[in-house]
């Protein structure tokens, strides 16, 4: 198991916080990432420590279940590991949705964009260009706001605009005219740095936590 939590304040000791302290049983493992004067704090727990606890917990599966919890009650988070990417568009009045995952590439259709959820739902992020194809699905899935990276809102926060998609893809000389060609275009920005018209921009891994320090 990895938690993790950012901090403005880079923490002395990450052991005497909690939910470590309290539970004097495991030996977690700490490491210390920097981004944009924000301390993300890494803490890795080998999976057979818990079993020091059964009998506390009827088993290992009960004891990481609490913990976990106890550590999200103190604002950590699972590390991410897993990730999609998103993006939408209307099309003659009609909704269609895209999603590339490490199985491939989906379309989806008002008709069955509930199935695109529950996979989105699978995984620890998902990764959008922009704020406003993720509105198409809030009703439906309130909860991506807790798992949505928003590229355009990255590069918003360091240059304090972002541009259209069309825009970037100029600028890679890159051809989005599909929605497949989106997707595959959209990941690619994940590669840093990104390149604006504005600059070159440096945006967060995708595993730091959504709401930065």
């Amino acid at each position: 198991m990895e938690i993790q939590k950012v901090f403005k304040i880079k923490p002395e000791d990450p052991r005497g916080l909690e939910p470590f302290k309290s539970w004097e049983e495991l030996e977690p493992a700490f490491e210390i990432k920097t981004f944009n004067g924000c301390f993300l704090v890494l803490a890795h727990i080998e999976d057979t420590q818990f079993e020091r606890l059964v009998g506390i917990f009827q088993s290992r599966e009960e004891a990481m279940g609490a913990f976990l919890t106890l550590a999200m009650e103190h604002g950590w988070e699972e590390t991410p590991e897993s990730y999609c990417i998103y993006h939408a568009q209307e099309s003659e009045g009609k909704l269609i949705a895209g999603l590339k995952t490490c199985d491939g590439i989906s379309t989806y259709q008002q008709t069955n964009v509930e199935e695109m959820v529950q996979r989105m739902a699978r995984v620890h992020r998902v990764v959008a260009y922009s704020y406003d194809v993720v509105t198409f699905i809030k009703d439906i899935y309130p909860d991506i706001d807790s798992k949505v990276y928003v590229i355009a809102r990255q590069i918003a926060k360091k240059l304090g605009r972002a541009p259209e998609l069309e825009d970037l893809a100029k600028v890679y000389g890159a051809s989005i005219e599909s929605l497949e060609d989106k997707l595959n275009f959209i990941e690619r920005l994940l590669e840093n740095p990104v390149r604006t018209p504005f600059g070159e921009v440096e945006l967060p891994e995708l595993s730091f936590p959504l709401e930065g320090c």
